[in-house]
């Protein structure tokens, strides 16, 4: 915190700081391709991408939602073409979620579109320093998103004293 700021100040532009940031999470949703997928089937789509083949349950503690609520992001997605279930070589109980060919290419559209968008913005709205300032903010803004444990705090320093 500031110390030539209050408290009162620093929630008033912590306020400001959230507004900002779920103005341009709704600007960026729009830069999306027409495929009809929610933002919570995109995150799994992914983390899938990211983390490869994914049990039900380690997906719903990714997305920090309950698995009721992956069970029915998982049933859309498998519904429409872009994931496959299948038991877990590991453990029969569990349920495997995979991404077809299909899930991998809408995601990777879905990623160009909006990382042209965000390239063209940036370029035509934001000073050099700007830019700088946004990618040190992404990966402070990832650093505080993650759950952070004893073990990779230490390596989430590291990596944003060194990108």
């Amino acid at each position: 915190m500031n110390a030539g700021k209050d408290r009162s100040e620093t929630r008033d532009d912590i306020d400001v700081l959230w507004d900002d940031l779920g103005a341009f999470v709704r600007r960026l949703r729009t830069k999306r391709n027409d495929h009809k997928l929610t933002p919570s089937q995109i995150q799994a789509l992914g983390h899938l991408d990211r983390q490869g083949p994914s049990t039900a349950k380690a997906l719903a503690q990714f997305e920090r939602v309950t698995p009721q609520s992956i069970a029915k992001t998982v049933t859309a997605l498998e519904e429409q073409g872009m994931v496959t279930r299948s038991s877990d070589p590991s453990d029969g109980r569990a349920v495997l979620v995979t991404m077809t060919e299909l899930g991998t290419s809408t995601l990777h559209e879905d990623r160009t579109k909006r990382t042209a968008w965000l390239a063209e913005v940036i370029e035509a709205e934001c000073t050099e320093a700007e830019r700088d300032l946004l990618l040190i903010a992404g990966r402070i803004l990832r650093k505080l998103g993650q759950d952070v444990t004893p073990a990779s705090a230490s390596a989430s320093e590291e990596s944003l004293m060194n990108p």
